[in-house]
This record gives structure tokens, C-alpha cells and sequence, in this order.
């Protein structure tokens, strides 16, 4: 067996050993970064030296100074600079400054070493209370690049997120007092003894652990198998991860803010119930009611559609909520649906949920996949990521589809089931009716989303067996989706995220002309249900009713503004309306608080006849998409407070409008009057909607 420490201790011992056999310049000092400095060198790592001296004194025969290095056939990478010069790698960038701050003594003029170093780390904190968001920026542009550790199936060791770079990034803030170094010894250790044998067991300097290495190492280290290994790599990279977070977070509470002066009162705007932005970050209110069980959704909906960050404490705060009980209230649904919506935030708020234990509380098969690496070579990600950017992928998707709900919820189960001796497809079909039943859709949905899950490999195999034009081919997805043309569109849209998630080439060209071929052969022996009018009963002026636990408001008029105005002034947002034209208007509007719950029929019909809310809010651009059914326009926009009436306004004369917000996607019926230029009415809508 390999012992990583001992090998390391002898790759140094030897270079050490080679290094003090080199005949210096007088006056100069011979000093180490990288591997060597942070005593991390392998048999197969680089020498990375810098040879210092005085300024003004160049010194002579340094070529002939690196001949018994590389006499050795070790790979060398040096530099000769003054003290100033090293100090200047300091601006440079943010990689070649971490770089710096490890910097080593090896040999020569020690005092020129020690001013060179002094120097090194004055000039850093002086940099790192100018630039700081310019080292978070270089660290985020690194995660790009290389993924996280903790959710690939190949991690790169060294430069993946909660990787042995954000370990000494962490060291980097301590050295410039924004934080406290943290306990991580043994996470740090076993990256880099992992490290150590990937380099002795591929014969060269590497990061990335790939499969048929970690195979010996786990074996090298005592661990059951490759999955073993994999785990405890993610545990440690998780504890990184997290570590850095909250130095991040202490540097930013310490550096002074921008501008020379400090806010002396918060500014708090209302997102949702007991949800507010102070100052750009979620948090709760002043006196939240922590006995709700639907509050923790409520946060992370707030924070999946703004973006902003939850801190930690507001997490913690969050734990206390009791469970939800089931079936969930329709509110609560609302909110979930709205957590997997968003393409861009998803990922992150449910991590985040994850790694306060309350994810779990919600969707608790997760617990099964979390970190667990997949058996398929294709995959790049471990399951529970892969799963995530499936949703993520789906969500970009939600105006495209007529249940963008049931869409994010099947890409969030459809590999849920893996990890077991029988066919992940039919496992997780058996959990998402159960997740779809705790949610309290109906029976419908739920056998949708079911046949979602149960047939999301259906095309691929489709694809690989079949010619996607004959009839079987068609006959079979026909089957698969029991000739239902929501689940048609929905597994189509699904199949495409869920390759583009796995790995490069499993989207390939053939799957994306077999899907689309046999999507549309398969549409066309459906027939589309054409939408109809809703059916309203004038029941006089205005009111507002409770029924079933949603709360309707009953109108009738002609002043949209009006209506509208109090509805947004009293902060409700629209979930569904139905609205028939005939002269007037005659509406059902079915309202959500964003704020306090005040639901006082008589307090809302004084504020509508008084007749002094009539603002809208203006519309924010978002994702919009267009359909027709022969003169019904259907609207697709992300929900937004006001995209209801700023629709209204925009249609010339329509005879009736079916609205209904599915997740975080409000989707707009409207039949239109005939003599209308359907090109005009599609660019005003999208001006109007869409338009940044």
C-alpha cells in the first residue's frame, strides 16, 4: 500500500536535497512556491522557484544555475525578480497572488527573503480591501471552469469548487484579516493524499480524479470501493465549500463598505408573507409567525425569483417551522413549483436548503441520491446534481409547455429511483405519485407526471431501436404517454434537459432528430383541446369571497385600472382569473397575499369606492412566448405583479380571457374579436411583456 504523507516526505526530502546542491548568485535568495512551498510536493509535481535579488544587482550565470535540475529531469518553472517585483505579482492577478503568500525560503541572503515576504503580505491586504470582489469574481470564473467537487463523477481535485485552491483561498483571507482559519485538517488531507496517488498511480502531474483511477486509490486508502471514495471526497469538499462561504461572508461584514459611509437604517421592502429585501438580501420580518410551516418555501420562492442571498441565520431561524401537514395547502404547492422555476437560482437555493436540512423536509427521497455517483460512464455529475441542472434546463422551458408545474416536478423525481436492484424509471414513478399526492394535485397530474417519470428514457430507446418515422415508433411513445398530448409535449421538453444534463454527445444529432420526429408524428394523431370560454355568473358590482381557502374577487365594469390598482395596492397577486366581455367586464379574480393576510371583504370594497387606487405597478421584462388557436392568442410570461392588466391593455377588443399560474408561469387564454392583425397584436404583446 502507498502512504501518501511518506511519499510526499521524500519527493521533498529529495528536492530539498537537490536544491541546496545549487551554487547561488552572492546576495541572492533562492525561495519556493506551489507544491513545495505548502510542503504538498509529489514525485511527479513541478519545482516552482523564484530566485531574489537585491534591486539594481543583476545576477550572473543563471541559466547555468537550473542545469542540476534538470540534469534530474525534473520539471522546473522559474522566475529571478527583486523583492519589488514579487510584491507587483500581487496586483497581477488573484491566482499568482495566492501563489505568493506561500511563498517559501529554501536558501541564500534569509533576511532578504524575510523583507520580500513582509512586503508580499502588506501589499496583499492592502489589495484585498481594494479588490476583493475581483478575487471573488476569479474564484467564480474557476467554478465555471471545473464544476464543483462535491457533484462530479471526475472532480478536479485542485480546482473545483471546495477544491484544495478554495482551501488555501480560505488560508489567503486569514492572511489578510477577514477571517478565521477553520478546523480542516482531515478534509484537507485526504484531497490532497487522493492527489498524491492519482499523481504516482497516472505516472504525471494531474487533477482530475477519472474512474479507473479512483479504483487503486480507494484501495491505496482503505476504502471499500470507488463509490466509498467518492463520498468521503464530496464530504470533504462539501466542508470546504461551506467554510469558504462563511469566510466570504465575515470578509464582506468586515471590509468597509464602498462609497466612504455606512447605511444607518435598513431599507426592508415586503417579497411575501413574513418575506422581505433588507437591503438586498432575504430576510424575515420583524416579527415572523415561525409556527407557519409554509414559511421556509415562501423564502426560498422569494429567493429562486430575485436572486438575492439567504444568509445563514434566516436558515437556521427557518428550522424551527413546524412540517407542512398533507396534503400541502395550495400556497405551498405555489411555492415549491416556484423554487424549481428558475433556471438560474434553482440550483443554488435548493443546495442551500439542502445543507440546512430542510430540502429534506419537502422532498425526502432526496436523502437517496444525494452524492451518489452514477454507474453510467456518460454521466459528469453526481445524481443529485444531475437532477438539478435536468430542472435547471426544464425551467427554461416553462413557457413553452401547458404544465410548466408538472415539467420541473418530473425532471426533479425522474432519476430519483437510481441507486436501487430494480429499473429507476419504475422506482421513481412510485415516488413522485407519492410527492404529487403529498402536494395535493389531483388524480390527473398525478398519473401525468407519473407516466413522466416512468418514460422519460422512452424516447432514447426510441432512438437506438427504431426508425422515429415508422408507426411503431409512433405506436410506442403514443403508449408510453397513453395518448395524452400534455405529457407528449412535456416528455419531449424533458428528454432534450435531461441529455444536455448528462454529459457531452448523449444530446447527439440523431436523438434530436428522432424526438422531434417522432414528437410531431405523435402530435399529429392528437387533437388539441381547443380552450373555451369560462362561465361567470354576474353576481352584481364587486366582492370579495372566500371559498375552499382562496379568496375570489367578484367585479364587474369597465375601468381595468381600477380594479387592477386596489389588487396591487393591497399587494395580491393574481393566480388565476376569468374575464367576459359584454360591454363591460365581468371577472373572477383568484388573489395571494405578499404581505399581511387581509382578507376584510368590507375593508376592500371601502378602498375600491373610494376610488384612489388606480397605480399599477409598471411590468419588468421576462420570458414570453405566443401560441394561437385560431383567433385565441395564448400568453406564456414569467409571473409578474401587473402582467395581467398590462395583457388587458395591449389586445385590441377581446370577447373573454382564461388566466392560471402554473409554478412560477402565468398562462393567458384570450379570445380575440374578429378583424385583428395577428403579426401587430404578437409585437405589442412581446413590447410590452418581453421587452428590456
Amino acid at each position: 500500500m502507498n502512504d501518501p504523507a511518506q511519499l510526499r516526505h521524500g519527493a521533498e526530502q529529495d528536492a530539498l536535497a537537490l536544491l541546496g546542491s545549487l551554487a547561488l548568485p552572492a546576495g541572492t535568495t533562492l525561495a519556493a512556491t506551489g507544491s513545495l512551498a505548502r510542503s504538498e510536493l509529489t514525485p511527479y509535481s513541478d519545482l516552482d522557484l523564484i530566485l531574489i535579488h537585491p534591486p539594481g544587482q543583476t545576477p550572473e550565470g543563471v541559466e547555468e544555475l537550473w542545469y542540476p535540475i534538470w540534469d534530474a529531469k525534473k520539471r522546473l518553472d522559474y522566475s529571478v525578480r527583486t523583492p519589488a517585483e514579487c510584491v507587483e505579482m500581487i496586483s497581477a492577478d488573484s491566482t499568482a497572488a495566492l501563489a505568493m503568500l506561500d511563498i517559501r525560503f529554501i536558501a541564500g541572503d534569509e533576511d532578504l527573503f524575510a523583507t520580500t515576504r513582509r512586503k508580499i503580505l502588506d501589499k496583499w491586504r492592502q489589495e484585498l480591501n481594494k479588490n476583493f470582489d475581483a478575487v471573488v469574481q476569479t474564484a467564480i470564473a474557476r467554478w465555471r471552469r471545473s464544476g464543483p467537487v462535491v457533484a462530479m463523477t471526475r472532480p478536479d481535485l485542485k480546482h473545483g469548487r471546495g477544491g484544495l485552491r478554495d482551501f488555501e483561498l480560505i488560508n489567503a483571507l486569514a492572511l489578510g484579516h477577514l477571517c478565521d482559519v477553520p478546523k480542516l485538517d482531515s478534509q484537507h488531507r485526504l484531497l490532497i493524499d487522493v492527489r498524491t496517488l492519482l499523481h504516482v498511480h497516472a505516472r504525471r502531474s494531474r487533477d482530475v480524479l477519472d474512474p479507473e483511477f479512483a479504483v487503486d486509490i480507494a484501495l491505496d486508502l482503505g476504502f471499500v470501493d470507488r463509490y466509498h471514495l467518492g463520498r468521503e471526497i464530496a464530504d470533504a469538499a462539501r466542508a470546504i465549500d461551506d467554510a469558504l462561504t462563511a469566510a466570504l461572508a465575515t470578509a464582506r461584514g468586515l471590509l468597509p463598505r464602498r462609497g466612504g459611509f455606512a447605511f444607518r437604517n435598513t431599507v426592508r421592502r415586503p417579497l411575501d408573507v413574513d418575506v422581505v429585501d433588507a437591503n438586498g438580501t432575504i430576510a424575515l420580518s420583524k416579527k415572523p409567525d415561525l409556527t407557519d410551516p409554509a414559511l421556509p418555501l415562501r423564502v426560498a420562492a422569494a429567493a429562486a425569483k430575485t436572486g438575492l442571498p439567504v444568509t445563514d441565520s434566516t436558515w437556521a431561524r427557518l428550522a424551527e417551522c413546524p412540517e407542512l401537514p398533507e396534503p400541502w395547502p395550495p400556497a405551498a404547492s405555489a411555492d415549491f413549483f416556484r423554487i424549481l422555476s428558475s433556471p438560474e437560482n434553482t440550483r443554488r437555493v435548493v443546495k442551500q436548503m439542502d445543507r440546512h436540512h430542510l430540502w429534506e423536509r419537502y422532498v425526502p427521497e432526496w436523502d437517496r441520491i444525494r452524492g451518489l455517483m452514477p454507474r453510467e460512464p456518460s454521466h459528469v455529475s453526481t445524481i443529485d446534481e444531475h437532477s438539478l441542472n435536468t430542472v435547471a434546463g426544464c425551467a427554461l422551458e416553462t413557457i413553452t409547455v401547458a404544465r410548466p408545474d408538472l415539467l420541473v416536478l418530473g425532471a426533479l423525481y425522474h432519476d430519483i429511483g437510481k441507486g436501487t436492484d430494480r429499473p429507476h424509471e419504475q422506482v421513481g414513478a412510485e415516488m413522485v405519485a407519492k410527492a404529487a399526492s403529498r402536494m395535493g394535485l389531483n388524480l390527473r397530474d398525478r398519473a401525468s407526471v407519473q407516466t413522466l417519470v416512468a418514460e422519460h428514457t422512452t424516447v432514447a430507446k426510441i432512438a437506438s431501436r427504431l426508425d422515429p418515422r415508422s408507426e411503431e415508433a409512433v405506436e410506442k411513445l403514443l403508449d408510453a404517454v397513453h395518448y395524452d398530448l400534455v405529457t407528449l409535449n412535456l416528455l419531449e421538453v424533458l428528454t432534450e434537459a435531461d441529455a444536455k444534463a448528462t454529459g457531452p454527445g448523449v444530446w447527439s444529432t440523431r436523438l434530436e432528430q428522432a424526438l422531434r420526429i417522432v414528437c410531431q408524428r405523435a402530435r399529429a394523431r392528437l387533437i388539441d383541446i381547443r380552450p373555451v370560454a369560462p362561465m361567470i355568473v354576474h353576481r352584481g358590482d364587486i366582492a370579495l369571497v372566500e371559498k375552499d381557502g382562496t379568496n375570489t374577487v367578484r367585479w364587474h365594469g369597465d375601468d381595468l385600472r381600477k380594479i387592477f390598482g386596489v389588487m396591487a395596492a393591497k399587494g395580491w397577486t393574481v393566480n388565476a382569473a376569468r374575464m367576459v366581455a359584454n360591454g363591460e367586464w365581468t371577472g373572477e379574480f383568484d388573489v395571494r397575499a405578499n404581505g399581511p393576510q387581509d382578507f376584510d371583504p368590507q375593508l376592500f370594497l371601502q378602498s375600491y369606492q373610494s376610488g384612489i387606487y388606480s397605480d399599477v405597478p409598471a411590468l419588468a421584462p421576462g420570458l414570453t412566448a405566443t401560441f394561437w388557436y385560431g383567433n385565441i392568442l395564448e400568453v406564456r410570461t414569467e409571473l409578474r405583479l401587473g402582467a395581467i392588466y398590462a395583457l388587458l391593455t395591449t389586445l385590441p377588443s377581446a370577447l373573454w380571457i382564461n388566466a392560471i399560474t402554473r409554478g412560477a408561469t402565468l398562462i393567458v387564454q384570450a379570445a380575440l374579436a374578429p378583424g385583428f392583425d395577428r403579426v401587430a397584436v404578437e409585437r405589442d404583446v412581446m413590447k410590452v411583456l418581453a421587452a428590456s
